[in-house]
């Protein structure tokens, strides 16, 4: 009776290990988006020259193939003890991926309507679309993460 209650502390005191480098590697990719929004601010507004922009997206864009690798290996691990949590880590890198799909496609518009201000070509509509569409993934990855953050907690409070 007592191994078997080791076992399951030792298998919730892992698994809240694991949740852990989730949370720390999300942390990380929220702040890659900000630094990525803030560049792209400034190239809008001038104040970022665009070798400099390309600078910042290509270190951003290393940073976010490192968050994913990370809680990829993180995914990996919890599978072999608990499929759902590692589905639900599963549903947040997807909707990741969704969501920075379509943050590169707004950017790419904005970046075509300020080269194409002499032209005819009107992107404000596609762009309000793209821009909804991120919104739209982004409140998924924060009710997926919700759920996972109440998981971590229900981990904890049976190792604690």
């Amino acid at each position: 009776m007592v191994d078997a209650k080791n076992e399951i502390l030792a298998k919730n005191e892992a698994l809240s290990e694991q949740l852990q480098k989730v949370l720390k590697a999300q942390d990380t990719r929220m702040k890659l988006y900000r630094e990525f929004d803030i560049a792209f601010k400034d190239y809008l507004n001038g104040k970022c020259p665009e070798e400099q922009y390309s600078s910042v997206c290509k270190i951003v864009t290393e940073g976010f193939q490192e968050v994913s690798k990370e809680i990829q290996d993180v995914e990996k691990e919890v599978n072999k003890s608990d499929t759902v949590i590692g589905g639900m880590i599963r549903q947040l890198q997807n909707v990741e991926k969704e969501r920075l799909e379509k943050v590169n496609n707004t950017a790419n518009l904005q970046i075509l309507t300020i080269r194409s201000k002499e032209s005819d070509k009107d992107y404000d509509e596609t762009i309000k679309q793209e821009q909804k569409g991120v919104k739209e993934s982004t409140d998924k990855v924060y009710e997926i993460w919700d759920k996972l953050r109440e998981e971590m907690h229900g981990v904890a409070s049976l190792i604690c």
